[in-house]
């Protein structure tokens, strides 16, 4: 199976690693996880920006673990990955 991407139709909040945290409507989204590709997760890709606006930092913690753990999107929030 082959990474794909979607983008959100609508905001969808969460609270990670001690922050509150927005995925703005129009956020790209991937079915990429660490073990391959999955048409079943919807990992936010676009988090640089946020993140350094929460922390100051271009390479913060909070970067790094929505790097390496992610978040993941629930479906309604979503557009399909299509074909």
């Amino acid at each position: 199976m082959k990474e794909k991407t979607a983008t959100t139709t609508k905001d969808f909040s969460v609270q990670f690693k001690g922050y509150a945290l927005t995925v703005p409507a129009g956020s790209r989204v991937s079915n990429k996880t660490a073990m391959g590709c999955d048409d079943n997760y919807r990992f936010w890709q676009d988090f640089q920006e946020t993140a350094e606006k929460l922390t100051g930092f271009k390479h913060s913690m909070l970067a790094h673990d929505l790097d390496h753990y992610g978040i993941n999107i629930p479906a309604e929030y979503c557009d399909s990955y299509g074909a």
